[in-house]
């Protein structure tokens, strides 16, 4: 029977659109990395260059970091995450089943990554995700380099407004068809995945207040007025990124892997994870650089080359960490 499994799942969830949950998590990245390459250049030492400018007008005053181990430790982990999915890159064409895990991979590369910046900026979060990507929100999201700084603000009610600081007047654009790579295209599948995260999170909200209130529902006066006070503030880019990694492994995972259309989609998916992953590391890199941590930047990637395992074996295009 062709595609059984997939009427399986659809016996217990009917929901399920398998063509938008794959195709809109291949654009997302897709988008992602195009708008770091438009705005920042294809090299890793362009866009570290262009990060510690925008870092220096964000932050003109001297910034007061926290021990410089939790920031460096982080900042490796980070690497590493990204020197997985440059490897996957490099070794699998259409192998498919690699993909739920290169995006755990990705995921904990940039979250490491945040965990650094809130330490170059003298900021203590707990190591859990919901801390991290709420303190992103809130604490970090409108320093950030484009297109890390993307936020969905809320309003009132249910309702939220959706997008980039530096490009107010960018719009939404579907991210259920083909990418033709346009700045236009890419501002726009950002902005609709953060806009389609805001809409989870207002329903993760509501679910959890229903489970432990006395309402049923949000008709009342009373039941309105916890749902906004607890609804987040900001959804920014950490929010989507746990999400993402969520969606992975459970939800959409099967439509990762699953079907014979678009294998030859796996290598350029991992190539996306990789760009995007390393401008997380290296935007964590810039602001520790901007941080009075200018000399342990240098300790840093210094050490890295003499004490990475296996950086023998690398191309020096591969050692993408070396900007300075």
């Amino acid at each position: 029977m062709d595609n059984w499994l997939y009427t399986e799942v659809l016996k217990e969830d009917d929901l399920r659109v398998p063509t938008f949950a794959r195709q809109s998590t291949i654009n997302w990245m897709k988008a992602l990395r195009f708008e770091i390459i438009n705005e920042h250049g294809s090299s890793t030492k362009e866009q570290f260059e262009s990060c510690l400018r925008h870092f220096k007008a964000v932050y003109p005053k001297k910034l007061v970091p926290l021990n410089s181990s939790y920031i460096f430790e982080s900042l490796y982990s980070s690497l590493t995450g990204s020197l997985s999915l440059q490897s996957s890159a490099k070794n699998f064409c259409k192998e498919s089943w690699v993909l739920p895990s290169a995006i755990v991979s990705w995921y904990y590369s940039v979250y490491f990554s945040a965990l650094s910046m809130f330490g170059s900026t003298g900021q203590s979060v707990d190591d859990n995700h919901a801390s991290v990507y709420r303190a992103f929100g809130s604490n970090l999201s409108d320093q950030m380099p484009h297109p890390l700084n993307m936020k969905a603000t809320h309003v009132k009610n249910e309702e939220y407004s959706s997008l980039f600081p530096q490009y107010p007047e960018a719009s939404s654009f579907s991210l259920s068809k083909t990418f033709p790579e346009t700045e236009e295209s890419a501002k726009g599948m950002i902005l609709e995945y953060l806009s389609g995260n805001a809409k989870y999170y207002t329903w993760l909200t509501k679910d959890r207040i229903l489970k432990k209130a006395d309402f049923s529902d949000f008709r009342t006066k009373i039941a309105k007025e916890e749902r906004n006070r607890r609804l987040p503030k900001t959804v920014a880019f950490m929010h989507c990124a746990f999400r993402y990694r969520g969606k992975a492994n459970y939800r959409d995972g099967i439509y990762l892997t699953y079907g014979k259309a678009s294998a030859d989609e796996t290598k350029e998916f991992l190539e996306d994870m990789k760009v995007v992953s390393q401008f997380a590391f290296i935007a964590a890199l810039a602001l520790a650089h901007r941080s009075p941590l200018k000399t342990e930047v240098v300790k840093f990637l210094e050490d890295v080359d003499k004490n990475l395992k296996g950086v023998d074996c690398m191309s020096s295009d591969e050692c993408f960490w070396r900007v300075l």
